[in-house]
């Protein structure tokens, strides 16, 4: 499976090998950005939660303890993710799983979590619509991502093209706030809060938070 290969390279990678490209090595999370997102969500996300793209089970074990959740679940791609994840968090059942076959059954999840996911997504369509059939009726979907607002479109363009689009570069999705909402609400999904995740000197946004509902 060539996308899980990628990601199990992407999660055994050390700093030292960080490439020429953004993003090319796993996040690293820092206490605001984290704070930020929490309380953005911190009144719908409840009940049954899946977090997918979990990655070493950071956020799955935040939401899992600031909201005092008891059935949080974490799912990725990557063996060696869940491997890290299970090892920090033992407490918490997470799978490795591609997220077109996810091994929940239909209507059984009340929250889905997708942190910095999306954008690294071939099959957006495909994930979204296995995300409608697990989730329960009137559940919440949580995705953060990166915002390419026309601002941030010219300056990259013109100063760090080949940095955001070099070919090694594990975000092969880009998205501004209209495109990400019209993917949404043609999956299945409708925008009930929105957001920016952090800005560039209170100009323009670094990234974007938005909860959705399932509506179909």
């Amino acid at each position: 499976m060539t996308e899980q290969s990628f990601y199990e390279r992407y999660w055994g990678k050390e700093p030292a090998s960080k490439g020429k490209g953004v993003a090319e090595l796993p996040p690293e999370w820092d206490e605001e950005s984290l704070e930020r997102i929490l309380k953005f969500c911190s009144d719908k996300i409840q009940g049954r939660v899946l977090d997918v793209g979990c990655g070493d089970g950071f956020f799955t074990a935040q939401i899992m303890q600031r909201f005092n959740l008891k059935n949080v679940y974490g799912l990725d791609i990557s063996s060696k993710a869940i491997d890290l994840a299970c090892l920090k968090y033992p407490e918490i059942n997470f799978r490795q799983s591609s997220l077109n076959h996810i091994p929940e059954e239909t209507n059984s999840i009340d929250s889905v979590t997708m942190i910095e996911v999306i954008e690294h997504l071939v099959d957006i369509e495909g994930t979204l619509k296995e995300l409608i059939r697990i989730m329960k009726p009137g559940g919440i979907l949580l995705i953060t991502t990166t915002d390419f607002n026309w601002l941030k479109q010219v300056i990259i363009a013109v100063f760090f093209f080949e940095k955001y689009f070099y070919p090694t570069n594990p975000h092969i999705r880009f998205f501004k706030k209209s495109t990400l909402a019209d993917v949404l609400s043609k999956n299945g999904f409708s925008i009930k809060k929105y957001a920016w995740n952090g800005d560039y000197l209170k100009i323009m946004p670094r990234g974007q938070m938005i909860l959705a509902q399932k509506i179909i």
